[in-house]
């Protein structure tokens, strides 16, 4: 009879857990893909999209605080994107026109948030399945998990993000030092997304006089609708650090579906 020895049999057991572990893995991933896939579709969605956001710049009396504050309605079809401004909304914009123009530096939320609300945006709210296969076709599956989500279990697949998920200017990357950046997708028991974090920090100098970090956190939460995956609600955290300036950044995207 061939007994193993303790180390062989020690190897083995390792060997076929780290098989079974990536196998479990991969049918994580796939089941991610899959739904995704089916998600990305063109059924008629429309909803109520609130928008507030909260930046300091500087210290002392030299600290600027901007804020943003919109109500705007949502809608896409086949026949595109459509967005909509109470009547209310826009008489408070023209009137943070004129007053920006008596006082550059007044603030201005109606404005601001108007600003911020571009197609780019909009649409990764109202069809978010693109954007999440996107982001995992370029990170690396370190691992997953199971953890309790609102009453009921859910596999937590951890993506780590390369810098260039980040920061688009090949030139600017070169300036990085130092960067960490996670991607955790929650997933139902059919792979569909509930709830996306993401992560990342960063250090960087420029030259001799410039340095930077940087750190954010950004949470999304999405609900099916129809043949889309809608994100419902997005919450940022930001901070930054820099030879002339820091800067804090709080922000709130939130839509209600009809």
């Amino acid at each position: 009879m061939n007994i193993l020895q303790p180390s062989k049999l020690a190897l083995l057991t390792l060997t076929f857990t780290l098989s079974f572990t990536q196998t479990v893995w991969a049918d994580s991933l796939t089941d991610l893909q899959q739904a995704l896939v089916k998600l990305d579709g063109s059924h008629p969605v429309s909803g109520v999209l609130k928008v507030s956001f909260s930046e300091s710049r500087g210290e002392g009396k030299d600290k600027k605080l901007k804020t943003g504050a919109i109500k705007s309605t949502l809608s896409e079809s086949m026949e595109g994107l459509d967005i909509r401004y109470s009547k209310d909304v826009l008489v408070q914009i023209s009137e943070e026109n004129r007053l920006k123009l008596a006082d550059e530096e007044v603030d201005t939320p109606a404005l601001n948030g108007a600003e911020i609300l571009s197609a780019s945006s909009l649409i990764p709210i109202l069809s978010s399945a693109q954007k999440i296969l996107d982001a995992i076709s370029k990170g690396k599956l370190r691992g997953e998990s199971q953890i309790e989500y609102f009453d009921q279990q859910v596999r937590v697949l951890d993506f780590e993000l390369p810098l260039d998920s980040f920061i688009d200017d090949k030139k600017t990357r070169g300036y990085v030092n130092k960067f960490k950046g996670s991607y955790k997708v929650l997933i139902n028991d059919q792979g569909v997304p509930v709830e996306t974090r993401l992560t990342y920090s960063g250090k960087g100098s420029a030259y001799l006089f410039f340095s930077m970090s940087a750190e954010s956190e950004i949470t999304s939460q999405f609900k099916v609708e129809g043949t889309r995956l809608v994100r419902i609600n997005k919450t940022v955290e930001s901070s930054s650090s820099s030879t002339f300036n820091d800067r804090t950044y709080s922000g709130s995207w939130t839509l209600a579906l009809h």
